[in-house]
């Protein structure tokens, strides 16, 4: 006999109306039932932040990971969403060098807030770049920027 232990997460998000969410429940119901018939029915929600997901309630097995994956990426293909960040919001890679104590920092600040660490620093890069004026480029900058801009 095995036991394991299972951590418990929590993921506490705010739930919006969206009536043309709720206009295909119908649709997305028999989607899902095609895969499990004995699926009752499925509820459209959209988070605050613009996130789309659903909720159903069907009987798994471990050897059923495969059909819920097909499940997922079917509801979310008929609804035009994407896995991931939310449509409209792009994003750029960037790497950073930071010393090991802000890496640290940083990194425990993102699991106590159950965020990503990109999501830490985005958003205090935000609350910091609101909180002060932009400073302008000086016209003496501006041609040597056209001319770093025009080699890509």
């Amino acid at each position: 006999m095995m036991i394991t232990k299972m951590k418990m997460r929590a993921e506490i998000f705010e739930v919006v109306s969206d009536p043309r969410l709720r206009k295909q429940e119908k649709e997305v119901t028999e989607l899902v039932r095609s895969f499990y018939p004995e699926c009752g029915r499925v509820s459209l929600y959209r988070t605050a932040d613009g996130r789309v997901g659903f909720q159903m309630q069907v009987t798994m097995t471990p050897s059923n990971r495969r059909q819920l994956d097909k499940v997922y990426r079917a509801v979310m293909k008929h609804l035009g969403q994407k896995r991931g960040r939310p449509s409209g919001v792009e994003t750029v890679q960037t790497k950073l060098h930071l010393p090991k104590p802000v890496y640290s920092a940083l990194r425990k600040a993102a699991e106590d807030s159950h965020e990503t660490m990109s999501n830490v620093v985005a958003e205090s890069l935000m609350e910091r770049f609101a909180a002060r004026p932009r400073k302008i480029v000086s016209n003496r900058m501006g041609p040597r920027l056209k001319q770093l801009g025009s080699r890509h």
